[in-house]
């Protein structure tokens, strides 16, 4: 009777029961397969974030999203005009000649300073757009790590069984219950945060009847 050769690298696939997406680990790698949900969210995120950086590189001061301002912004500056100088001139019997002149060039300065003012808000609004657009980004990104990470884990605990059980049955000796030690923690990848917890839970769905599917 021929020697029995020794186990090949495991092909393990995880599911988180449609939550996080699946994970297929062989020898060739680890494959992320992600869930409709997730595929939705990276596509409007992408549409989202595309939008808010071109704003803040190329910001369109005659966009409608710049002109909701307009109200707000005329409304503030009649109100400097009426009290930041007009009402001052009229109190002081100023508003002539020359002093008229002053009160409308200062008035203009403001306007201008607002202005300018108004533009920076407006390209820090589209930053802040960028960068909460790009949050469900990472979180997806989290996501398909952590199920990766349990198909590598498992894939690995499945091959140190089957070489620790290849090795003990080669050798004849009674170390199979030394080898039955080896498949250890499945769930042993570091799943950090929030969404790696979340993960983490469905480990205990996976069970012994997942491992022992994939053992030689």
């Amino acid at each position: 009777m021929g020697s029995k050769s020794a186990p090949s690298y495991p092909t393990t696939t995880v599911s988180t029961g449609g939550l996080f997406g699946s994970s297929t680990t062989n020898a060739g790698g680890t494959d992320f397969t992600p869930t409709d949900f997730q595929k939705n969210l990276i596509g409007v995120t992408e549409n989202n974030a595309i939008k808010a950086l071109n704003n803040y590189l190329n910001p369109d001061y005659e966009s409608e999203d710049y002109k909701r301002g307009d109200e707000y912004y005329t409304n503030k500056m009649n109100t400097m005009l009426q009290n930041d100088y007009l009402n001052p001139a009229l109190q002081r019997n100023l508003l002539r000649g020359s002093t008229a002149s002053d009160i409308m060039r200062g008035f203009g300065q403001d306007l201008a300073d607002n202005e300018y003012a108004r533009q920076n808000e407006y390209r820090d609004q589209q930053l802040q757009n960028y960068m909460a657009a790009m949050l469900p980004y990472t979180t997806i990104y989290d996501m398909s790590k952590g199920t990766q990470g349990l198909s590598q884990s498992l894939a690995n605990s499945v091959g140190n069984y089957n070489m620790a059980k290849y090795q003990a049955d080669k050798q004849g000796s009674s170390g199979l219950g030394a080898a039955l030690g080896a498949i250890g923690s499945i769930g042993g990848a570091v799943l950090g945060g929030p969404v790696g917890s979340a993960i983490g839970s469905q480990i205990g769905k996976i069970g012994s009847n997942v491992v022992n599917r994939y053992i030689v």
